[in-house]
């Protein structure tokens, strides 16, 4: 009580109340030390165009502790709250949590976008700032307050207000179908293998799949339905697509070779056939599969 009075008291004092306030608004309590805050809006973009002078005060290292918080506090909540669900389901549900997609849409309606410091163009460009400061700005409450309070920030705001737990728990990401989809539209053909199918020690089946692209294994996966291997194979396999560039040079190479017109134009011409550049293959594709991995 005493405590809650005296940062009142020192609100009324502060010189620019506007910050301390707004803070306040967003919190729902009175931060102890409030320049743990303003570091958690500041981006690194703002000191590398001379906004802010100090190269140590930008919040990159407040977002990777809140990155950690926020994703213990939401397995305390998924596990109390889902208590005869498997692991999988936990883990599925936890990932739809945190990925950017959802964080930048709580950051943007909690405000948070309006205290953003940073370059111009990344408010155009850099969209997931927004869901970077939300967890740096979990890490500032961490620091200021402790696990309890953040974890009640955490539990009351963002998922109370602004997170249906049930809803999102039930869309499904469908890894397999954009996989299919991409497959399409580069005309590589794509097979779905069963690596091997047991049982485990609870006798409940176990399926094992890989993703294959002619001799290539893009990706495994295990699940406890053939869907769910598939699905968590498909994952492995667009993660690889987009990541790997080993796999992005086999890629390429596999088009090249598709393209007959190609490569007779290329021998007629004695010009030495060059490795593609995989991001030719897949123009259509890039903004669907990176949206995809971003629900990790």
């Amino acid at each position: 009580m005493l405590k809650a009075l005296y940062k009142k008291i020192r609100l009324l004092l502060c010189k620019n109340k506007e910050p301390y306030s707004s803070l306040y608004k967003i919190l729902g309590f009175y931060p102890d030390k409030p320049d743990l805050y303003q570091q958690a809006f500041i981006h690194k973009s703002a000191i590398a165009e001379g906004i802010i002078e100090q190269p140590w005060r930008n919040n990159e290292r407040l977002e990777f502790l809140g990155d950690a918080i926020l994703s213990s506090v939401i397995a305390d909540i998924l596990y109390i709250k889902f208590q005869n669900k498997r692991e999988g389901f936990l883990t599925n549900t936890r990932s739809k949590i945190v990925q950017r997609e959802t964080l930048n849409r709580v950051a943007m309606e909690l405000g948070l976008d309006k205290h953003i410091v940073c370059a111009k163009k990344m408010h155009t460009h850099g969209n997931d700032i927004y869901g970077n400061v939300l967890e740096a700005l979990i890490g500032a409450i961490y620091l200021d307050q402790g696990y309890k309070v953040c974890h009640k920030f955490v539990s009351t705001v963002i998922i109370g207000k602004y997170i249906n737990i049930d809803k999102l728990a039930r869309k499904e990401v469908n890894f397999k179908s954009a996989l299919i989809e991409w497959s399409q539209k580069t005309k590589l053909d794509i097979s779905f293998n069963l690596v091997e199918s047991f049982t485990d020690e609870e006798s409940n089946p176990i399926f094992q799949y890989a993703v294959m692209l002619g001799e290539t294994q893009l990706g495994i996966g295990i699940g406890f339905s053939k869907k769910e291997a598939q699905q968590n194979a498909s994952k492995m396999a667009i993660k690889k697509i987009r990541k790997d560039p080993a796999t992005q040079e086999i890629i390429a190479n596999l088009k090249k070779s598709s393209d007959p017109d190609t490569t007779v134009s290329d021998e007629a011409n004695g010009k030495e056939q060059q490795p593609e550049t995989v991001d030719s293959t897949k123009k259509m594709d890039d903004q669907q599969l990176e949206k995809l991995l971003s629900e990790e």
